[in-house]
Parts: structure tokens; sequence; C-alpha cells
């Protein structure tokens, strides 16, 4: 309601406004009992002249009335009319001293139509943000507005000629708009240029009542044509899509309401008599009134989308028009008036040197106003440089493709403000790769939506789609409903050929603003890292699975000769077992068992970022360095500081790993261990109780730290439970998580199972868990039984 309220009052104010200050400047005088247009044309207002609508005054007549300047002795004046069929009459008619507050009562039902044209387009501004349509509405109101001013005051045939072309137009945009499509904003140049022209010429030659009448057929027939061919598209989408019940009233009153927006110019150009002129304004009024209100059912939507959204193009080509036309209307005032130059006095003359001026630098002019536009908007703006210079950073960054991802798009909803980003891509690509929880979302690539976003190379607008049906409305629904408000293309600049390999879907901005200009160049930036880390990411991809079989063959001796583990004998009041399954070949899971005497064992159970081989080789290293360490006597305490200082000296805080470590003794029924920021340990006890036990230190690698050891006592029957992130964060197919929660089910489940009995059990049930989808991370368990010696 409020928005209504907005729409009204602030429409009704403009309208006022624009109307008063016109009528102020106007006189009041007498003039004839009948209005007519510049051509003679008698149109049907005043219904003691009725027998004369539709009849055109003589131009000669006209132009001997048009030049007297003096009335106030005139009370009565003889003209010769016209009629449909070429029959000239002559009459006399009694002048009417007409003063300019008469015009609110003679046209009081175009002015509420003009009105009423304006606030539509004033609503959908609000409602929709959109343009094009804001514009159409607004235009058609000027139209209006200004045949007032014509007819009343034989006035604003610049705006009336110039308002009727942009109209012809924006029914050209129309013809995409309505079909979810969107025009080149290079095309505005030259249709704004072109009504501009002709309302000069109109303008200047507005004696020449021909000319003017012939100006005017021409943009009633521009109008035919591109409505036409409204009509014939939109036929053309009904038939092809096939909508049903509300869609389909919705799209057949559409196509009514351009026709009758058409049937005016039609009726001037193709019938004879003007019949629109025969018939009790009124009747006018109301057609008009109809195809504002059919048009706004036919494209109204429950749910409006508010984003509007002006690209820099668009604005560059607006600023151009001013500046093109500012030089133009300024150079002929000064020409025909400051310095008046004789030989650039004449039109043709000072016309072509123009033209010969605007084509030689127009481009240069282009490039700077752009140049412009990019340094005040986006590069003075600190917030967007420090956004950019934080993402260009992470390219040289040595920071994991998931870890840049993932900071780009924290760094572009915080700098923009945007409820989310999303990288759509098609579902062949990065086939091997995870890609939870990085904001990707796959498509398959032979859907309608993939193949529409390849088939366009422009940035897609969610509210631009909003008039569309078939797939331009199934679209709508996919990028409303995930919430985006823009889908820019991230292409592969590898190609010669602008091949789209992401869409970067934006969402809505949380403060309901709009983007800024220097927002939507941010966004494109951001748009090209993403598209050259993406191609870098799908080059590395490509080369790992050429490597896959010779790393394969490497790691199978490998595994054979150092990173196989070696069970150790059996030590009193303690039993095992365990299951180590890596993801790709060679396992980023560290796992030791050591015996240290008949009554003492030690268990380590860690995780290397990451895996594969990489990971194998630090594995390896780490085995060595535990097993020297405890061949020299050193305590659990330094064990763990021995192997942080090696992280710490090698890799710079560049490589880390969480790691669980404790010493069984069956003598004492403790378990001394050292938790370094690995997952929680479980203790089991004999009744089936559960009890986690998630206290820990800073992970090993990033800082000199003092590690202490947490003592447990032991009872009778107590198992232990050392594991890895990889049984927790194993994914279904439904994209649904292990979790911790699952395996503690798992454990009371088969509490009566023995821990040699209970790894092969959690396999088959992680197997199960995850059906078809790929094991995605290293995979280690180990359970311990304790027992009195």
């Amino acid at each position: 309601m409020r928005e209504l309220a907005i729409t009204i009052l602030s429409s009704l104010l403009f309208f006022l406004i624009l109307f008063f200050s016109f009528i102020g400047i106007q006189n009041s005088s007498k003039k004839l009992p009948f209005y007519y247009y510049p051509s003679g044309l008698i149109v049907n207002i005043g219904e003691e002249n009725r027998t004369h609508w539709g009849n055109s005054i003589v131009t000669s007549d006209l132009e001997t009335f048009e030049s007297i300047s003096d009335f106030s002795k005139l009370d009565s004046y003889t003209l010769k009319l016209k009629n449909s069929q070429g029959e000239i009459y002559e009459e006399e008619f009694k002048l009417k001293n007409i003063r300019k507050t008469d015009v609110l009562g003679v046209f009081f039902s175009d002015l509420f139509l003009a009105f009423f044209s304006l606030a539509i387009a004033v609503y959908f501004y609000y409602s929709t943000r959109d343009a094009l349509i804001f514009g159409f509405f607004f235009n058609f109101g000027l139209i209006i507005l200004s045949n007032v001013f014509v007819l009343a005051f034989k006035n604003s045939i610049f705006l009336f000629i110039l308002t009727l072309y942009l109209g012809s137009f924006l029914q050209y945009h129309l013809i995409y708009r309505l079909r979810g499509k969107e025009i080149n904003s290079k095309w505005l140049l030259p249709q704004v240029l072109i009504s501009f022209i002709m309302a000069m010429i109109a303008s200047q030659e507005k004696y020449d009542l021909i000319l003017i009448e012939r100006i005017g057929i021409v943009a009633h027939a521009i109008t035919v044509l591109f409505g036409s061919i409204n009509i014939i598209a939109n036929v053309y989408e009904l038939i092809r899509s096939k909508p049903q019940e509300e869609a389909l009233l919705k799209r057949l009153v559409l196509v009514f309401s351009i026709v009758i927006y058409v049937a005016l110019p039609t009726s001037i150009l193709f019938f004879d008599g003007y019949p629109w002129f025969y018939v009790h304004r009124s009747f006018f009024i109301f057609t008009y009134l109809l195809f504002i209100l059919s048009f706004f059912y036919g494209t109204y939507r429950y749910t409006f989308v508010p984003s509007f959204v002006i690209f820099t193009p668009s604005i560059v080509t607006l600023i151009l028009v001013g500046i093109i036309l500012g030089t133009y209307v300024g150079s002929i005032f000064v020409l025909d008036y400051l310095l008046p130059i004789r030989y650039l006095r004449d039109r043709w003359v000072f016309n072509f040197i123009f033209l010969f001026l605007v084509t030689a630098y127009l481009i240069p002019l282009k490039l700077k106003v752009k140049e412009l536009f990019d340094y005040w908007f986006f590069e003075k703006n600190p917030k967007l440089s420090a956004g950019i210079n934080k993402i260009t950073a992470l390219l040289s960054s040595p920071l994991s493709m998931r870890k840049t991802i993932l900071t780009i798009n924290k760094t572009v909803k915080e700098t923009v403000n945007v409820s989310n980003l999303i990288i759509l891509i098609p579902g062949d690509q990065f086939a091997n790769t995870d890609l939870r929880n990085i904001d990707f979302m796959r498509i398959s690539p032979q859907s309608e939506i993939w193949n529409y976003f390849k088939s366009t190379d422009r940035v897609t607008v969610t509210s631009h789609l909003e008039y569309g049906i078939g797939l331009r409305e199934t679209l709508y629904n996919f990028l409303k409903g995930l919430h985006v408000q823009l889908a820019f293309p991230a292409y592969d600049s590898s190609s010669n050929k602008k091949n789209i390999q992401a869409m970067i879907l934006i969402g809505e901005k949380l403060d309901k603003k709009y983007f800024s200009i220097g927002e939507l160049k941010f966004i494109n930036e951001v748009v090209k890292i993403s598209g050259m880390l993406l191609e870098n990411y799908s080059l590395l991809e490509d080369e790992i699975q050429k490597r896959k079989i010779v790393r394969d063959i490497q790691t199978a001796s490998i595994v054979d000769n150092t990173l196989r583990l070696i069970l150790p004998s059996e030590v009193k009041g303690i039993d095992y077992g365990y299951i180590s399954k890596p993801a790709v070949g060679i396992s980023g899971d560290y796992l030791d068992i050591i015996p240290i005497s008949n009554t003492k064992m030690i268990v380590l159970l860690g995780d290397v970022a990451g895996h594969g081989l990489g990971t194998g080789f630090l594995v390896s290293a780490i085995k060595g360095i535990v097993r020297e360490q405890l061949r020299n006597g050193t305590s659990l305490e330094g064990l763990f500081r021995e192997i942080n200082s090696f992280f710490r000296a090698r890799y710079k805080g560049n490589e880390f790993m969480t790691l669980l470590g404790g010493i069984f003794d069956s003598t004492e029924n403790v378990f001394k261990y050292v938790n370094a920021g690995h997952l929680s340990l479980i203790e089991m006890r004999a009744d089936g109780q559960i009890k986690l036990h998630s206290k820990t230190q800073r992970v090993l690698g990033i800082l000199e730290t003092d590690y202490h050891v947490q003592e447990l006592k032991l009872l009778p029957g107590t198992k232990l439970f050392l594991y890895s992130d990889g049984i927790t964060e194993a994914f279904s197919e439904r994209d649904e998580i292990f979790g911790e929660d699952t395996l503690i089910d798992f454990l009371h489940y088969n509490a009566d199972k023995t821990v040699k009995e209970l790894p092969s059990l959690l396999d088959q049930r992680m197997t199960q868990f995850r059906g078809n989808r790929e094991q995605s991370d290293d995979i280690t368990f180990i359970g311990l039984s304790f027992s009195p010696n």
C-alpha cells in the first residue's frame, strides 16, 4: 500500500509541475472554435463542430490564418475546408476567446490518460526497476501530453515528434523484451539520434504543414511495422510454448493490448477518411486506457524482482548521445546568434562538417568517457579497490584452489553486500573433483538452461526474463529460486572462440539497493579472475588424470616399501583392529602402532593436509622421525615437539598436521595421550556407555608449542577409538554427511563386537552410506580394547 501511495503521489507531483510550468508560459487569445493539427486535420474535440471531424483546412488558408499576429479586431474568420472525398467547401467560423485554463476542461480525459500512463511508468520503476517498461510508458504519457500542447497552443512540436519516434523504437525493443531477450545498448544511439533529428526538422520547418504531416505519418508507419512484428512474434511464442490456464490468458491479453496500441496508426495509414476522427473522443480515450490496463495485466507477475541494473556501456552510450546532441544544439546557437558565419549557416555544410567530426572522434571519445567512468566509480572507491586487490593477490598466493575460491566468494559477498555467489558449471567439468562447500553447482550440459547460457554472450539479468514464457520462464524461475540477481559468463580464454566454461551467479543485494556502476565493474573483474582460475584448475585436473597411471605405479612400490603398516607383536592386555583406505593411491593419514615393551604400546593417528603423493612422502618422513625419536628414548611430549619442529623448519607454516597419539600401559591401567588438533577420542566402557574426549591442543606445524599429556584411567572391557575426518565427513549421493553422531550410533549398535570385527563392519556401513559416490578423503579407523594384565 505504501508503494502504491508513493507511485500516485510522485506521479501526480511530477505531472502537475510539468503541466503548469508549460501552461504558465502560454497566452490567452482568440482561436478557432475547434482543434486541429499543424497539417490542418480537425480532430474530434467539441460536439458543436462534429460535422467537420476528420476534414482538413486548406493549406493556403491555414498558413494565412497562422500568420495573423493580432486577433483583437477579428470576431470571425472564413476558411476553406476539404472533406474526405477531396471536396472543398467554405465556411465562416466565429472566433472564441480561449483562456489557458480552459485546456484543463477540454482535454481533461487526455490529461488523465497522460497522468495514468505516467503513474504506470512510475509503478513499474518502483516494482521492477525495469528501465525499458518505465521508459515506454513514460514516453507514452509524454506523447499524449505533448499532443495536448500541440492542439491547444500550437507549441511543443519538437517534443511531440521526438516522443512519437522514440515510442516507435521502444516498440522495437518490446519485441525482444516481451520474449525475455535484450537488445544491445549500442542501438540506443542511432535511435535517439534519428528521433532527435526528425524532431529538429519538424521544429525548424513547423510552417511547412505538408512536411510535418509526412514526418508524423512516417513515425506512425514505424510503429505499425514494429507493432505488427511484435504481435507475430508473441503469437509464435504462444503457439510454440503452449502456456496453460492463467499464463495463456495473460499472453492473449498482452497480444490484444499491442493490437490496440497500433490501431490508431493503422487507421491513419490504411483507411481513407481517418475513421478514428469520426467517433466520440471518449471512445478514443477508453481504447488507450484499455491498452494500458491490458498491457499491465499481461506483463504482471505476482512477485516482482527489484533488480534494475545500468551497465557501463549503456551509461556511456547515453552520455555520448548527450554530448553529441548538446554540441550540435550549442553549435547551431553559436553560429546563428553569436557568431553568424555565412558559410556555416547553411545547414548542409555545417551538418556535413559535424558528421565528419563525430565519425572521426566518436571512438576516442567513447574510450575516454569509459576510462573516466572506471576511475570515478571504481578505482576511487576504497572498498572496491581493496576487494579487487585482495582477490588479485590470491593468484600468486600458495593457497589451494578450494581455499582460493572460498576467499573470493567471501570477499565478493562482503564488498558488494550480496546474499550469495554461486559458480554454475556443466556436470562434465571437474568430474573427478569434490566441489562441496565451495558454492559450486553442477548442471547437466544438455539441459535447456545451460544451452541458453551458452547461446548468449551477455550478462543475464533475472528481472529481464520476467515477461518471458517457455524457456525464459523456466530460466527466470531457476534464477529466482536461487535468489540470483545477475548471471555473468566466465569464458575460456585458451580457445579462439568465446566458450563459456561457467556462469557466475550473483545474489540479491542484502540492503535492497541496486548495483552501482563501480560494483558492476568490480564484479566483472572478479568474473575474469574466476575464469582464469577455473581454466587453470581445469588444465591441472587434466594433467593429474594423464599422470594418474604413472603415479599409481610409483605409489605401489612406495606403499610396499615405506608406508605399509608393520604389525607389532602382541602386547599383554591390549587388543586392536584397524582399517586404512587412501582416497588416491597414497594416504595422507598417518597410522602407526609400535610396541614399547611387552605391556606398553604407542598408537599414533594423524592427518596431513591434503592427500596424494606429496602427503604420502610426508607420512613416510614422519614415520621415520617417530621411530628414530622412540629409539632415542624421547617422551610422548618430546615426540610431538619434534614433529612440530620438523614441519615449521621445512614448510614455514604452509603445511600442517593433526595428530592424536598415546601410550597404553596394561600394568598401570592407564592411557596417556596428546591431542594436537585432531578429532575427539572416543571411549566406550564395558556397559556400552560412550564418552568423547575432545580437549585438544594446537595443530602441528603452525607455532612453537609445549604439548602436555592427558591421562585416561581405564576400566576392564574399555574400548578406545581413534579415527580420521574421512569417516565423519563422508557424503552420500544425496549430499548427506556421515557425521560423528552416525559413527557413535554405529558403535552403540555393535557394542558387543570385538575391536577386530568393528573395522570391517564400519567399512561395509560406509560403503552402503556412500552408494555410487566415490570416496573423497582418506579413511582411517582403529579400535583398541583393554583388559587387566
